[in-house]
């Protein structure tokens, strides 16, 4: 059994490498049969993988094995969307969830599964966990806070107000085995 220690800090280099660093000129995920896309990386005695489907709904899980084992020590589940109807593209969302979740990565000093907030210029990134790394939910919320006193959203979007209008959403279940 690994600790907890040496699990987040596979996963916040996995999560990093895979989803963060990920661009239009740079993808690590290689095409799967099982699901649309793969990836794995090895992390000192430990293999870190992601697997995913789906754009927008998408689902996928993520494994962490010790070296030379065919049982995951970590499993997680995850399911997302980006709702049809924001007031912004899937694009822009999209965009802001790297970063929200880039900087929750960069900046958690190996406290990954404590709740945590990140604002920018248009979007607000909460982040919630219940329970502890033996059964773990986590729950992602992702706003659109554009707010009336706003005149050049105003004359893009209209005259309504949106402050925080809930824009995406995604839910993770994990365990450590």
């Amino acid at each position: 059994m690994i600790s907890e220690d040496k699990l987040v800090k596979a996963l916040i280099k996995g999560r990093y490498e895979c989803y963060v660093k990920k661009s239009p000129s740079y993808n690590p995920y290689v095409k799967s049969e099982l699901y649309d896309w793969d990836f794995k990386i090895e992390i000192d005695d430990l293999t870190f993988t992601d697997s995913y489907r789906g754009v927008n709904p998408y689902s996928g899980v993520e494994y962490v094995y010790e070296k030379g084992g065919n049982t995951p020590v970590w499993s997680c589940d995850y399911v997302g969307y980006v709702n049809q109807d924001a007031k912004v593209s899937s694009g822009e969302i999209y965009k802001f969830l790297k970063e929200a979740r880039g900087n929750h990565l960069l900046n958690c000093q190996d406290n990954l599964f404590s709740d945590y907030t990140y604002e920018n210029e248009i979007f607000k990134y909460e982040t919630f966990f219940q329970g502890d790394v033996s059964s773990l939910l986590q729950i992602e919320n992702f706003y659109y806070t554009y707010s009336k006193s706003d005149r050049h959203q105003d004359k893009i979007f209209g005259s309504s107000a949106y402050m925080n209008l809930l824009v995406a959403q995604q839910m993770t279940a994990g365990r450590l085995k």
